[in-house]
């Protein structure tokens, strides 16, 4: 582990401590395709095991909810996610290598500073759109489909699934970080009955309960003050 302060890591070297590797797939919602991403895997390099596919098996020491995968996709060029029907995503999971951005790494950091090896990402949303406009949109049109609701693991639909992903009832603390848009606020309370029971750590936004801090605001000290604030919380 690097000597230096974990809330000042830079990307070189959290890269040097941790890989990151996605579960992929493309699902039909409404008669329109989607790419989504289901879960994230942050692990140290020493203990990622060489058949990728055992990850969904073990218990993470942190677990982490944030809006949406965003722009994540799979560092093989040659990588197709798979297509899922009715059964969900979960069905045959599948971990590959995943380019990492600049928010994991502030989750690599916040692990750095705890000691952990392993932080398994969840989101409001699987779907896998950069613009924050248009996955709004998105989530608006969903909303009126029928089944439009299966792009988040927390719906009734995918309650085993998630209940798999995240392991016994309170066994490791839940860190939720998906900002304070107002159009994310059905989906954050949905999740927030999933994490009932668990111990949750974040920084609130607003009185309403449900509104959590982005863990990588864009200004530095800002990204160093959200460590501190949620290591504090620790």
């Amino acid at each position: 582990m690097p000597s230096r302060c974990p809330t000042t890591l830079m990307a070189a070297d959290l890269k040097k401590i941790f890989g990151v590797y996605g579960d992929f797939y493309q699902v039909m919602l409404g008669g329109q395709p989607y790419a989504c991403r289901s879960v994230l895997e942050l692990i140290a390099h020493a203990r990622t095991p060489a058949d990728l596919d055992q990850l969904p098996h073990r218990q993470p020491d942190l677990l982490v909810v944030m809006m949406n995968p965003g722009s994540s996709k799979p560092i093989p060029p040659d990588y197709q996610p798979r297509w899922v029907g009715e059964e969900g995503p979960g069905a045959r999971p599948q971990r590959v290598l995943t380019r990492p951005d600049n928010t994991q790494y502030q989750i690599m950091r916040l692990m750095a500073a705890r000691g952990w090896s392993h932080a398994r990402v969840l989101n409001l949303s699987d779907l896998r759109e950069p613009k924050s406009v248009q996955l709004m949109k998105t989530l608006d049109r969903l909303e009126g489909v029928a089944g439009g609701g299966r792009h988040s693991l927390f719906c009734p639909e995918r309650h085993q699934e998630c209940r798999h992903c995240m392991g016994p009832p309170g066994a490791v603390p839940v860190l939720i970080g998906w900002g304070r848009d107002a159009s994310l606020a059905p989906l954050a309370r949905q999740c927030l009955r999933q994490l009932h029971g668990w111990r949750t750590i974040g920084v609130p936004v607003g009185e309403d309960g449900i509104f959590y801090a982005h863990p990588s605001p864009m200004l530095q000290r800002k990204k160093e003050q959200w460590l501190l604030d949620v290591l504090a919380q620790l």
